[in-house]
C-alpha cells in the first residue's frame, strides 16, 4: 500500500515498516510498571514539487525520490501516471491522466500518491514470541484511550488520498517486565486502496 505511519504531524518521521530503522518505540519502566501516549499519523506516500512545472512539460522535479514508474500521482486536481524515472526525483509522466486537465503547479505543491483508501483498520499484533498485543490500546483521541480495549482493532474509515487521518497508542508495560527493547510488537494497517480513476 502507498500509505504510511507517522510520529509527527509534519509527516517527517515514518515508522520504520521492518528494517527498525524508525521504529514505534519509547523508554518504559518495566519495574514499577508504566504507560505512555503517543498520537500517530497515517498519510499516504507524498512530497512537493521541487521546481513549477508547466501545463505542457511531462518532465517533474520531486523534492524526495517517492513513487515507482506505472504508478498515479496527483498535483493539485491533476492526475499523471509516471512514465520513467521512478525511484529518483526526476520523473517522466503522462501529463491529464484519467481525464483530469493539465495545468500550470508552483514549486512546493503537494504531490501525492494517487489511491483513496476505504474501510481502514489499524491493530497492534505482535510478530514473535508471546502475544503482547494487549499492551497497546488505541483510540480516535487521547481521551477515549481510557476505555479503549488493550489488543484491539481500531477502525478508521475512509480516507482521501490526500487526508491525514490521526489517531492515539497507548502502551502499557506492565509491572515487574524485564527491561527489553519490543522490536516485535507492530500497528497493522489495513484497507482497501482504490486507485483514483
Amino acid at each position: 500500500m502507498a500509505i504510511h505511519l507517522y510520529e509527527d504531524s509534519a509527516l517527517t518521521q515514518q515508522v520504520s515498516e521492518g528494517d527498525l530503522s524508525n521504529p514505534d518505540d519509547d523508554t518504559y519502566n518495566g519495574t514499577d510498571g508504566e504507560a505512555k501516549d503517543k498520537e500517530l499519523f497515517l498519510a499516504n506516500e507524498q512530497t512537493t514539487l521541487a521546481a513549477p512545472l508547466a501545463s505542457g512539460e511531462t518532465s517533474l522535479q520531486l523534492s524526495e525520490p517517492r513513487f515507482a514508474d506505472g504508478e498515479v500521482i496527483i498535483i493539485d486536481n491533476e492526475q499523471m501516471r509516471v512514465l520513467s524515472g521512478g525511484g529518483s526525483t526526476t520523473l517522466g509522466v503522462e501529463r491529464g491522466y484519467g481525464g483530469t486537465t493539465p495545468a500550470a503547479h508552483t514549486a512546493g505543491a503537494s504531490v501525492y500518491s494517487g489511491y483513496d483508501y476505504t474501510g481502514l483498520v489499524v491493530e497492534p499484533v505482535d510478530t514473535a514470541g508471546g502475544d503482547e498485543s494487549g499492551w497497546y490500546a488505541l483510540a480516535l483521541t487521547q481521551a477515549e484511550l481510557d476505555t479503549a480495549t488493550p489488543g484491539s482493532p481500531l477502525t478508521l474509515g475512509d480516507k482521501p488520498h490526500d487526508v491525514t487521518v490521526s489517531f492515539w497508542r497507548r502502551c502499557t508495560v506492565p509491572a515487574g517486565t524485564p527491561v527489553q527493547n519490543k522490536t516485535d510488537l507492530k500497528l497493522r494497517v489495513t484497507g482497501t486502496e482504490n486507485p483514483i480513476l
